[in-house]
């Protein structure tokens, strides 16, 4: 009889335990090696509506697949800001990105358009245009330049905050220092007003609004509150001048390696998340509101005369930016014509 070794001992026990964990694997479902783990990164607050969405989306995601596609969520700026994160997934570094779609636009001119002063009115024409086709047409502009477009969070309208004075009119924010995106139709809209824009990455506009470097901004209530802005402002004017969608977007390579399978959880999911996030949203907003008159922030409302004149006075931006090569006017007709307006139905009495 052959001596046993203990090494002939310890090749047994491998062998044991190696057949052992592939037995255990088949009742276990998805192994370490099955699941794919994705990464979105964006900058809004962890609590804002578009952060609460886009954790829905990998929620619906992981459920979807059985667990066998994570995607891990970073808000607050922790891997990027917005310009970051999106050129990391143009580039493959990350796979999935969201931004807010003036930031947008070096990657397509039809994103200029929908910055067009007052060109959405209320939240119903937003979302028409968004599912219908201008909504269709961005998605296939955006594959050009790498990307899939996974859905449209729902940011919100900007509304007028500042630390100076009340605003009512266009002529109170004469000469007053506002912050802007790098939206050329947004910083339009404040020279229009008679406000000097000035451009600063969203992580510095709280720094900027409590040193004096500006002394206002326009954006929505909840994306305010959620970012502390209400301890460095005093006043907000509800104009709706400009509505901001979010976008979340996937590297295109990335998404066509999926199986299709694969791609369709992705999408549904993504359909769905856009669904649910809308309702929180508006919800959220409404509240926002709320907290900030609770808070001591003067907001004030302007009458229909006066809503009037911040249409009127920001009019010229289209005379300006609806030309080819920036808002293209046959993008903005299509716009228009899916929510059955003109823009005289904008502009008129």
């Amino acid at each position: 009889m052959k001596k046993i070794t203990p090494i002939l001992v310890f090749s047994l026990l491998i062998c044991f335990i190696i057949s052992a964990e592939a037995r255990l694997s088949q009742f276990a479902g998805a192994t370490d090696a099955d699941v794919i783990t994705f990464r979105v990164g964006q900058s809004k607050a962890a609590s804002h509506p578009v952060s609460l969405g886009i954790d829905k989306f990998a929620e619906l995601v992981e459920e979807k697949s059985n667990g066998k596609i994570i995607i891990e969520t970073y808000h607050d700026g922790l891997i990027g800001d917005d310009r970051e994160v999106i050129e990391s997934t143009q580039r493959g570094s990350i796979a999935f990105a969201s931004s807010s779609t003036p930031n947008m636009t070096s990657f397509t001119n039809y994103f200029t358009a929908w910055d067009l002063p007052y060109i959405f009115e209320n939240k119903e024409e937003v979302y028409k245009a968004i599912d219908g086709k201008p909504g269709d047409i961005v998605r296939d502009e955006m594959e050009k330049s790498g990307f899939k477009v996974i859905f449209f969070p729902d940011y919100g309208f900007r509304q007028i905050v500042n630390n100076r004075h009340p605003v009512k009119e266009p002529s109170d924010l004469e000469g007053m220092k506002v912050r802007t995106t790098n939206s050329r139709i947004e910083q339009a809209d404040f020279e229009a007003f008679g406000a000097n824009p000035t451009p600063i990455a969203w992580s510095e506009v709280f720094t900027a609004l409590q040193q004096g470097t500006v002394d206002g901004e326009g954006n929505s209530y909840s994306l305010l509150w959620d970012s502390k802005h209400q301890e460095v402002l005093s006043y907000a004017t509800e104009v709706n001048y400009n509505y901001s969608s979010d976008i979340v977007v996937m590297n295109k390579e990335k998404f066509e390696a999926l199986t299709d399978e694969q791609q369709d959880i992705i999408m549904e999911s993504g359909q769905e998340a856009m669904e649910w996030q809308r309702e929180v949203a508006n919800k959220r907003e409404a509240e926002a509101k709320q907290q900030f008159i609770d808070f001591g922030i003067e907001v004030y409302e302007p009458t229909e005369e006066e809503m009037l004149q911040w249409k009127q006075a920001s009019e010229g931006v289209w005379d300006e930016y609806v030309r080819e090569g920036y808002a293209e006017p046959e993008y903005v007709d299509i716009i228009l014509e899916t929510l059955g307006k003109t823009r005289e139905d904008i502009f008129s009495e």
